[in-house]
This record gives structure tokens, C-alpha cells and sequence, in this order.
């Protein structure tokens, strides 16, 4: 899982610096050269979707994500696995309606194009599936090895931090 999350920050990374630069671009030949870029509204929506799709893996991944730090500290250590697998059970069953549905919705815009490149917009919605698989994937692994932990008597490995 360390070379997927490290695989998906370089996307995420990639993918902003994309938006920056046709960003920037566009502000320079709209102000300076008093010409628009009209595809470069696609190119950015597209690269943004995809960003925040890749950093939420990461986040996963990395357990990153945001959390009650005050609650989980005031906790005895041996509730913290408990709260661990109880969130990502939550978790878990969220990204699999997330993943399950994502799939009619990516059917439902296979006609609809992005307006300048005439790109398919369902190619845009498959980051959806992709990213929610990998992330339901990392946390199945991370709850067995919660669940092997816990069989052992042993407090949960540090959150990220």
C-alpha cells in the first residue's frame, strides 16, 4: 500500500500542478494577450476532480483524515483499536455506496461531453470507482490488521503521525 499511496500523492501532486499552470496560463493570455483559452476550463475541472479523488486515497491511505483528536486522546488505550475498527467499518460501508452507485452514475453520463474538448465526462466519473476500491481495499487491510491486534492484546500502530 506504501507505492499505491506514494503513486497516488505524484498523481495528485501532477494533477495540481496541472490546474496551477493552465490556470496561470489562462489569466496571462486573457489579461496580457486579450485572448481566451475556453478548453482551459475542461482541463482544469478535470485535473481538479481528479486531485481531490487521489488526495482523499492518500488520506486514507495515510489515515490522515480528519478526527476527534480530543475524544480519541481521553479514551483508555485499550477502547482506541475499538474506535479505530468502528471507524473504519463506517467508513468502509460509506465508500462502498460511494463505489456501488458510482457506477450507474458514470453509465447515466456516458452521452455527456465536456463543452470545449469534447471529452466523456464518464471518463472524468472514473476516478470515483477507482479511487473508492482502493480505499475500501486499505481499509479492509488496516481492520484485519486492527483484528489481529486485538486477538493479541496489542494497541493499534500510530495514526500517521
Amino acid at each position: 500500500m506504501k507505492k499505491l499511496s506514494a503513486l497516488f500523492s505524484i498523481l495528485t501532486g501532477a494533477c495540481l500542478a496541472v490546474v496551477f499552470a493552465v490556470t496561470f496560463a489562462q489569466v496571462v493570455q486573457r489579461y496580457v494577450f486579450q485572448m481566451a483559452m475556453p478548453w482551459a476550463t475542461d482541463v482544469i475541472r478535470i485535473f481538479f476532480v481528479y486531485s481531490v479523488f487521489f488526495g482523499m486515497a492518500v488520506g486514507v491511505f495515510k489515515k490522515a483524515h480528519l478526527n476527534i483528536d480530543v475524544f480519541v486522546h481521553a479514551l483508555p488505550s485499550w477502547m482506541k483499536p475499538w474506535l479505530s475498527l468502528l471507524s473504519n467499518t463506517v467508513t468502509t460501508i460509506f465508500l462502498g455506496f460511494v463505489f456501488y452507485f458510482s457506477f450507474s452514475f458514470m453509465m447515466a453520463n456516458t452521452d455527456q461531453l465536456t463543452p470545449y474538448l469534447m471529452f466523456p465526462m464518464s471518463y472524468v466519473y472514473l476516478v470515483v470507482p477507482l479511487t473508492t476500491g482502493f480505499m475500501i481495499l486499505s481499509l479492509l487491510l488496516d481492520s484485519l490488521k486492527l483484528l489481529g491486534g486485538l486477538g493479541r492484546g496489542a494497541t493499534p500502530p500510530s495514526e500517521g503521525r
